[in-house]
């Protein structure tokens, strides 16, 4: 039976995921995934293009996945969701030893990472953003969406500094990083959150 197109990267994209879970993105290549795919090295460069291209389908799959999620969250709540539930969604991704070798690459290689679920063409952070704004009043005003979308913005970036430098930052403290300092880190970051849009918003975010 003939693969499907999207069939077909799936199948790429998980056989990467199964051999970033024991490697780094580094020790793996094209040549390799293919191999593990069970296909020829052409099919994987007709799908993605480059190996830098695959790297990026994976871990954009990852985020896209993470999205998905807090917008269920949100829509089982049928309210605001509290900031610590949607953080430790965050978290639990990047705890993730084959999210954080995606992102720990991309870094390294100084490439723009096309991660859409946040940033590119579908604007995905906008649209977490949207819609907490809309279980707070069916009509958000123009400076609620941008309280909402610069918060979100200030914790996805600090969990994702915290992530990927937590060795350097918790020596900097003369400790060092353990999954109770972890949750003690994402706990401190969602009651600053909290109390500074709650500050902005007024009385419309619930309690811790």
């Amino acid at each position: 039976m003939r693969r499907t197109p999207e069939l077909a990267r799936r199948e790429l994209l998980d056989a990467a995921e199964r051999l970033y879970a024991d490697h780094t993105p580094d020790e793996v290549g094209l040549k390799a995934i293919a191999r593990e795919a069970g296909v020829s090295h052409a099919l994987v460069t007709h799908y993605f293009g480059t190996y830098a291209g695959l790297v990026e389908a994976t871990l954009e799959r990852r985020i896209r996945a993470l999205r998905e999620r807090v917008l269920t969250r949100l829509a089982e709540a049928k309210t605001l969701a509290l900031p610590i539930e949607l953080l430790g969604l965050l978290f639990e991704s990047l705890a993730d030893p084959v999210h954080l070798k995606l992102i720990k690459w991309m870094v390294a290689s100084e490439r723009e990472p096309s991660l859409s679920t946040f940033t590119g063409q579908d604007q995905g952070m906008r649209l977490i953003a949207e819609r907490v704004a809309r279980a707070l009043t069916p009509e958000p005003s123009a400076e609620m969406r941008e309280i909402l979308e610069l918060s979100i913005l200030t914790a996805v970036s600090a969990a994702y500094g915290y992530a990927l430098n937590k060795h350097a930052l918790t020596a900097a403290l003369g400790r060092t990083p353990s999954p109770d300092f972890d949750e003690r880190v994402r706990h401190t970051l969602a009651g600053m959150l909290q109390s500074y849009v709650a500050a902005r918003l007024g009385s419309t975010i619930p309690a811790a």
